[in-house]
């Protein structure tokens, strides 16, 4: 689903028609002639100053985020995992709902890669993530303490699964 090495991205985009691009949000949108999928590289991270990660998936996710962690966290491939948690890294107005979902159903994801999306959500460190958020600007309207919570709710979510089997 996600492809997230830069060599792999090169080789799929090379497989693709471009569509169109975005010169102000860095979007391209690419058509795979041999499977019909409309698939999108994208800087979820990007900053005045640095573009971040580049990310390739197909467009659109499934629409419920149930899906989404379904397919990403019970892949067989680990870039499935970050890249997911990679774009939902900056959207901390979704992690509520996101751990009330693992929460749910974390006995169904793979060990390995929930671990990987957790890690690589952000949510972990709230400090750092409350930065990230006033560096990109974007108006999501999050507290400090609500950012704690969370990250309290992740760490628990954490050890929980370590003992689930």
């Amino acid at each position: 689903m996600y492809v997230i090495q830069h060599k792999r991205q090169l080789e799929r985009i090379r497989e693709m028609i471009t569509l169109r691009k975005n010169e102000q949000t860095l979007e391209v949108f690419y058509h795979d002639p041999k499977t019909g999928e409309l698939w999108k590289s994208f800087f979820p991270k990007r900053t005045e100053s640095d573009s971040g990660p580049k990310l390739l998936r197909p467009d659109p996710l499934p629409e419920s985020l149930e899906i989404q962690l379904e397919l990403c966290l019970n892949s067989n491939v680990n870039a499935d995992a970050i890249g997911l948690a990679i774009e939902y890294s900056t959207r901390p107005d979704a992690w509520d709902e996101i751990l009330t979902t693992l929460e749910q159903n974390g006995k169904k994801y793979l060990r390995t890669n929930f671990f990987t999306f957790i890690n690589k959500l952000g949510i972990l460190n709230p400090t750092q993530a409350f930065k990230d958020i006033e560096i990109n600007q974007k108006p999501i309207h999050i507290s400090k303490p609500e950012l704690l919570m969370l990250s309290k709710r992740a760490k628990l979510l954490k050890l929980k699964r370590l003992f689930w089997f």
